[in-house]
Protein backbone atom coordinates (compact mmCIF):
# COMPACT_ATOMS: atom_id res chain seq x y z
CA UNK A 1 0.00 0.00 0.00
CA UNK A 2 1.71 3.35 -1.04
CA UNK A 3 1.33 6.08 1.76
CA UNK A 4 -0.95 9.42 1.26
CA UNK A 5 -0.65 12.83 2.97
CA UNK A 6 -3.16 15.05 3.10
CA UNK A 7 -2.74 18.66 1.55
CA UNK A 8 -0.21 21.00 3.39
CA UNK A 9 -1.79 24.52 3.95
CA UNK A 10 -0.71 27.49 6.00
CA UNK A 11 -2.53 29.94 8.55
CA UNK A 12 -1.86 34.04 6.81
CA UNK A 13 -0.82 34.47 10.64
CA UNK A 14 2.00 32.44 9.85
CA UNK A 15 3.64 35.41 7.46
CA UNK A 16 4.26 37.36 10.85
CA UNK A 17 6.93 35.13 12.10
CA UNK A 18 10.70 35.64 12.73
CA UNK A 19 10.89 33.66 9.57
CA UNK A 20 10.51 36.52 7.39
CA UNK A 21 11.72 38.92 10.02
CA UNK A 22 14.11 40.20 6.50
CA UNK A 23 11.18 41.45 4.77
CA UNK A 24 9.33 42.68 8.39
CA UNK A 25 5.90 42.21 6.68
CA UNK A 26 2.92 44.66 8.73
CA UNK A 27 -0.69 44.00 8.78
CA UNK A 28 -2.30 46.49 7.49
CA UNK A 29 -5.85 45.90 7.41
CA UNK A 30 -7.94 42.28 7.59
CA UNK A 31 -7.16 41.74 10.78
CA UNK A 32 -10.09 38.77 11.18
CA UNK A 33 -8.96 36.79 8.30
CA UNK A 34 -5.48 35.81 9.63
CA UNK A 35 -6.92 32.23 9.92
CA UNK A 36 -7.54 32.39 6.30
CA UNK A 37 -4.86 29.54 4.92
CA UNK A 38 -2.64 29.28 1.76
CA UNK A 39 -2.62 26.11 0.35
CA UNK A 40 -0.57 26.56 -3.02
CA UNK A 41 3.66 27.67 -2.91
CA UNK A 42 3.58 29.58 -6.04
CA UNK A 43 3.21 33.67 -5.46
CA UNK A 44 0.87 35.30 -7.81
CA UNK A 45 1.37 39.34 -9.28
CA UNK A 46 -1.82 40.38 -10.62
CA UNK A 47 0.42 41.84 -14.00
CA UNK A 48 -1.48 41.68 -17.29
CA UNK A 49 -4.67 39.87 -15.42
CA UNK A 50 -5.42 43.50 -14.23
CA UNK A 51 -6.55 44.70 -17.87
CA UNK A 52 -8.81 41.83 -18.25
CA UNK A 53 -10.84 38.71 -16.41
CA UNK A 54 -9.20 37.77 -13.21
CA UNK A 55 -9.64 34.63 -13.82
CA UNK A 56 -5.73 33.57 -13.83
CA UNK A 57 -6.01 34.84 -10.09
CA UNK A 58 -6.31 31.76 -7.88
CA UNK A 59 -7.61 31.46 -5.01
CA UNK A 60 -5.34 29.55 -2.24
CA UNK A 61 -1.57 32.07 -3.47
CA UNK A 62 -0.55 35.15 -2.10
CA UNK A 63 -1.01 37.73 -4.60
CA UNK A 64 1.70 40.18 -4.46
CA UNK A 65 1.07 43.96 -5.48
CA UNK A 66 4.19 46.10 -7.04
CA UNK A 67 4.55 49.48 -8.07
CA UNK A 68 3.26 48.11 -12.03
CA UNK A 69 -0.08 46.98 -10.75
CA UNK A 70 -0.42 50.25 -8.01
CA UNK A 71 0.48 52.42 -11.24
CA UNK A 72 -2.05 50.86 -12.96
CA UNK A 73 -4.67 51.62 -10.48
CA UNK A 74 -3.91 54.61 -9.58
CA UNK A 75 -4.29 55.64 -13.31
CA UNK A 76 -7.21 54.15 -13.79
CA UNK A 77 -11.07 56.52 -13.47
CA UNK A 78 -12.21 56.03 -10.12
CA UNK A 79 -15.31 54.57 -11.16
CA UNK A 80 -13.09 51.72 -12.98
CA UNK A 81 -10.70 51.45 -10.36
CA UNK A 82 -13.26 50.94 -7.18
CA UNK A 83 -15.04 47.53 -9.54
CA UNK A 84 -11.19 46.56 -10.20
CA UNK A 85 -10.55 46.20 -6.70
CA UNK A 86 -13.82 44.82 -5.46
CA UNK A 87 -13.50 42.26 -8.72
CA UNK A 88 -10.50 41.50 -6.84
CA UNK A 89 -11.78 40.49 -3.48
CA UNK A 90 -14.59 38.97 -4.84
CA UNK A 91 -12.04 36.62 -6.62
CA UNK A 92 -11.89 34.90 -4.00
CA UNK A 93 -7.61 35.60 -2.80
CA UNK A 94 -6.60 34.56 0.28
CA UNK A 95 -4.45 37.76 1.45
CA UNK A 96 -2.24 40.51 -0.18
CA UNK A 97 1.36 42.06 0.17
CA UNK A 98 2.20 45.59 -0.92
CA UNK A 99 6.02 45.95 -1.92
CA UNK A 100 8.07 48.97 -2.28
CA UNK A 101 6.67 50.72 0.91
CA UNK A 102 3.51 51.84 -1.33
CA UNK A 103 0.31 52.60 0.48
CA UNK A 104 -3.32 51.01 -0.26
CA UNK A 105 -6.22 52.95 -1.70
CA UNK A 106 -9.11 53.40 0.81
CA UNK A 107 -10.83 51.52 -1.31
CA UNK A 108 -8.39 48.70 -0.46
CA UNK A 109 -8.36 49.04 3.25
CA UNK A 110 -12.46 49.32 3.21
CA UNK A 111 -12.63 46.02 1.40
CA UNK A 112 -10.35 44.10 3.26
CA UNK A 113 -11.86 44.69 6.68
CA UNK A 114 -15.47 43.89 4.90
CA UNK A 115 -14.03 40.52 3.34
CA UNK A 116 -11.63 39.75 6.49
CA UNK A 117 -8.37 39.28 3.82
CA UNK A 118 -5.32 40.16 5.21
CA UNK A 119 -3.46 43.22 3.62
CA UNK A 120 0.12 43.46 4.55
CA UNK A 121 2.79 45.95 3.55
CA UNK A 122 6.92 45.76 3.09
CA UNK A 123 9.25 48.20 2.08
CA UNK A 124 11.61 46.09 0.35
CA UNK A 125 11.61 45.54 -3.10
CA UNK A 126 9.30 43.22 -5.11
CA UNK A 127 12.37 41.03 -6.40
CA UNK A 128 12.86 40.73 -2.71
CA UNK A 129 9.60 39.69 -1.23
CA UNK A 130 8.62 37.41 -3.85
CA UNK A 131 12.24 35.66 -3.76
CA UNK A 132 11.64 35.56 0.21
CA UNK A 133 8.24 34.67 0.09
CA UNK A 134 8.16 32.26 -2.47
CA UNK A 135 11.28 30.25 0.21
CA UNK A 136 9.08 30.21 2.91
CA UNK A 137 6.05 29.20 1.20
CA UNK A 138 7.88 26.66 -0.31
CA UNK A 139 9.65 25.19 2.36
CA UNK A 140 6.03 25.19 4.39
CA UNK A 141 3.82 24.15 1.67
CA UNK A 142 6.00 21.23 0.16
CA UNK A 143 3.72 18.28 0.12
CA UNK A 144 5.26 16.10 3.36
CA UNK A 145 4.06 12.81 4.93
CA UNK A 146 5.59 10.90 8.42
CA UNK A 147 6.32 7.02 7.17
CA UNK A 148 7.21 4.28 9.83
CA UNK A 149 10.96 3.28 8.36
CA UNK A 150 14.16 3.75 8.87
CA UNK A 151 16.68 5.88 6.75
CA UNK A 152 20.38 5.78 6.02
CA UNK A 153 23.14 7.53 4.04
CA UNK A 154 24.52 3.98 2.30
CA UNK A 155 27.56 5.35 0.04
CA UNK A 156 26.04 8.78 -0.52
CA UNK A 157 22.49 7.41 -1.29
CA UNK A 158 19.69 7.42 0.74
CA UNK A 159 18.24 4.04 1.23
CA UNK A 160 14.99 4.22 2.86
CA UNK A 161 14.05 0.61 5.09
CA UNK A 162 10.71 -0.64 4.98
CA UNK A 163 8.92 -3.70 6.41
CA UNK A 164 6.75 -4.61 9.49
CA UNK A 165 7.51 -3.88 13.40
CA UNK A 166 10.14 -6.60 14.61
CA UNK A 167 11.25 -8.03 11.12
CA UNK A 168 14.86 -6.16 11.68
CA UNK A 169 15.13 -2.91 10.36
CA UNK A 170 17.12 -1.26 13.09
CA UNK A 171 18.87 -4.26 13.92
CA UNK A 172 19.99 -3.79 10.26
CA UNK A 173 20.64 -0.15 10.16
CA UNK A 174 22.86 -0.57 13.39
CA UNK A 175 24.71 -3.24 11.46
CA UNK A 176 25.21 -0.54 8.52
CA UNK A 177 26.59 1.78 11.06
CA UNK A 178 28.64 -0.01 12.59
CA UNK A 179 30.37 -0.52 8.72
CA UNK A 180 30.57 3.22 8.79
CA UNK A 181 27.33 4.52 7.07
CA UNK A 182 25.16 6.86 8.22
CA UNK A 183 22.14 7.11 10.05
CA UNK A 184 19.53 9.90 9.19
CA UNK A 185 16.37 8.32 11.27
CA UNK A 186 14.91 5.44 12.91
CA UNK A 187 11.30 4.03 13.35
CA UNK A 188 9.87 7.42 12.07
CA UNK A 189 10.72 9.59 8.37
CA UNK A 190 9.75 12.50 8.40
CA UNK A 191 9.18 13.47 4.10
CA UNK A 192 8.94 16.43 2.20
CA UNK A 193 8.83 16.64 -1.24
CA UNK A 194 10.12 19.58 -3.42
CA UNK A 195 9.51 19.47 -7.12
CA UNK A 196 11.12 15.73 -7.54
CA UNK A 197 12.96 15.31 -4.76
CA UNK A 198 12.00 13.77 -1.57
CA UNK A 199 14.15 14.43 1.71
CA UNK A 200 13.84 12.80 4.60
CA UNK A 201 14.77 13.68 8.24
CA UNK A 202 13.86 12.32 11.22
CA UNK A 203 11.61 13.49 14.35
CA UNK A 204 13.46 16.61 16.37
CA UNK A 205 12.37 14.67 19.72
CA UNK A 206 13.96 11.54 19.07
CA UNK A 207 16.14 12.62 16.09
CA UNK A 208 19.71 9.96 16.46
CA UNK A 209 17.85 7.58 18.73
CA UNK A 210 17.33 4.13 18.36
CA UNK A 211 15.43 1.26 19.69
CA UNK A 212 16.53 -2.05 20.13
CA UNK A 213 14.27 -5.02 21.44
CA UNK A 214 16.32 -6.46 24.08
CA UNK A 215 18.51 -3.57 24.74
CA UNK A 216 16.36 -0.41 24.49
CA UNK A 217 16.99 3.25 23.51
CA UNK A 218 20.11 3.96 22.34
CA UNK A 219 21.65 7.24 21.05
CA UNK A 220 23.62 6.85 17.65
CA UNK A 221 25.55 10.17 17.71
CA UNK A 222 26.68 9.69 21.64
CA UNK A 223 27.95 6.42 20.96
CA UNK A 224 29.73 6.76 17.08
CA UNK A 225 30.18 10.24 16.82
CA UNK A 226 28.35 12.89 14.83
CA UNK A 227 30.00 11.54 11.94
CA UNK A 228 27.62 8.55 12.10
CA UNK A 229 24.54 10.46 11.50
CA UNK A 230 22.99 12.95 9.68
CA UNK A 231 20.41 15.36 9.78
CA UNK A 232 18.57 14.70 6.51
CA UNK A 233 19.07 13.29 3.20
CA UNK A 234 17.29 13.13 -0.06
CA UNK A 235 15.93 9.41 -0.48
CA UNK A 236 17.21 7.46 -3.79
CA UNK A 237 16.03 3.99 -3.14
CA UNK A 238 13.17 2.03 -0.90
CA UNK A 239 14.14 -1.33 0.49
CA UNK A 240 11.43 -3.78 2.23
CA UNK A 241 12.25 -6.22 4.16
CA UNK A 242 9.73 -8.95 5.04
CA UNK A 243 9.60 -12.53 6.46
CA UNK A 244 10.12 -15.18 3.93
CA UNK A 245 7.12 -16.66 2.78
CA UNK A 246 7.07 -19.77 1.39
CA UNK A 247 5.61 -19.58 -2.08
CA UNK A 248 6.29 -15.95 -3.05
CA UNK A 249 8.16 -15.30 -6.09
CA UNK A 250 10.92 -13.25 -5.19
CA UNK A 251 13.38 -11.24 -7.84
CA UNK A 252 16.09 -13.80 -9.04
CA UNK A 253 17.31 -12.14 -12.33
CA UNK A 254 16.91 -8.20 -11.21
CA UNK A 255 15.67 -7.56 -15.14
CA UNK A 256 12.35 -5.59 -13.80
CA UNK A 257 12.76 -2.16 -12.37
CA UNK A 258 9.64 -1.93 -9.71
CA UNK A 259 9.18 1.24 -8.18
CA UNK A 260 7.59 2.70 -4.60
CA UNK A 261 5.45 5.64 -4.92
CA UNK A 262 6.05 8.36 -2.16
CA UNK A 263 4.26 11.24 -2.58
CA UNK A 264 4.04 11.00 -5.90
CA UNK A 265 7.55 10.61 -6.63
CA UNK A 266 8.46 6.75 -7.65
CA UNK A 267 11.84 5.48 -6.09
CA UNK A 268 13.45 2.23 -7.74
CA UNK A 269 12.40 -0.29 -5.04
CA UNK A 270 13.46 -4.02 -3.66
CA UNK A 271 12.01 -6.75 -1.45
CA UNK A 272 14.79 -8.00 0.30
CA UNK A 273 13.26 -11.22 2.13
CA UNK A 274 14.38 -12.15 5.09
CA UNK A 275 15.66 -15.30 7.02
CA UNK A 276 17.98 -16.29 10.13
CA UNK A 277 21.44 -16.01 9.03
CA UNK A 278 21.01 -13.59 6.09
CA UNK A 279 23.16 -10.75 6.47
CA UNK A 280 21.25 -7.80 5.27
CA UNK A 281 23.92 -5.13 5.95
CA UNK A 282 25.94 -6.74 3.40
CA UNK A 283 23.11 -7.26 0.95
CA UNK A 284 21.78 -3.64 1.88
CA UNK A 285 25.40 -2.61 0.67
CA UNK A 286 25.35 -4.51 -2.42
CA UNK A 287 21.60 -2.81 -3.40
CA UNK A 288 22.92 0.38 -2.77
CA UNK A 289 25.92 -0.16 -5.07
CA UNK A 290 24.49 -1.85 -7.77
CA UNK A 291 21.71 1.26 -7.98
CA UNK A 292 25.22 3.42 -8.23
CA UNK A 293 25.53 1.32 -11.29
CA UNK A 294 22.34 1.93 -12.46
CA UNK A 295 22.64 5.11 -12.27
CA UNK A 296 25.77 5.91 -14.14
CA UNK A 297 24.38 3.68 -17.18
CA UNK A 298 25.15 0.37 -16.69
CA UNK A 299 22.60 -2.56 -15.83
CA UNK A 300 24.46 -5.81 -14.76
CA UNK A 301 21.07 -7.98 -15.05
CA UNK A 302 20.64 -6.56 -18.70
CA UNK A 303 24.09 -6.73 -19.48
CA UNK A 304 23.93 -10.33 -19.02
CA UNK A 305 21.02 -10.84 -20.36
CA UNK A 306 22.24 -8.90 -23.58
CA UNK A 307 25.68 -11.05 -23.81
CA UNK A 308 22.99 -14.38 -23.23
CA UNK A 309 21.53 -13.07 -26.07
CA UNK A 310 24.49 -12.80 -28.52
CA UNK A 311 26.08 -15.94 -27.28
CA UNK A 312 22.44 -17.66 -28.61
CA UNK A 313 21.91 -15.79 -31.90
CA UNK A 314 25.87 -16.80 -32.60
CA UNK A 315 24.91 -20.68 -31.90
CA UNK A 316 22.18 -20.96 -33.55
CA UNK A 317 24.15 -19.11 -37.04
Amino acid sequence: MQPHAAAPSLPIRELLSEDLAEISLTLVAGHSGLDRLLTQPQIQKAGLALTGPLRELHPGRLQVLGHAEISFLEHLPDARRSELVRELFEAGLTCFVLTRGLAYSPEFIQLAEERSVPLFSTSVPTSQAVGTLGRFLEEKLAPRDLLHGVLLDVYGLGVLLLGESGVGKSEAALELIVRGHRLVSDDGVEIIRRGGILTGAGPSLTRFHMELRGLGIINIKDLFGVAAVRERKDIDMAVRLELWKEGKAYERLGLDEPTFTLLGVPLPYIEMPVTPGKNLSVLLEVAARNQLLKRRGYHPAKELARRLDDSIQRKSR
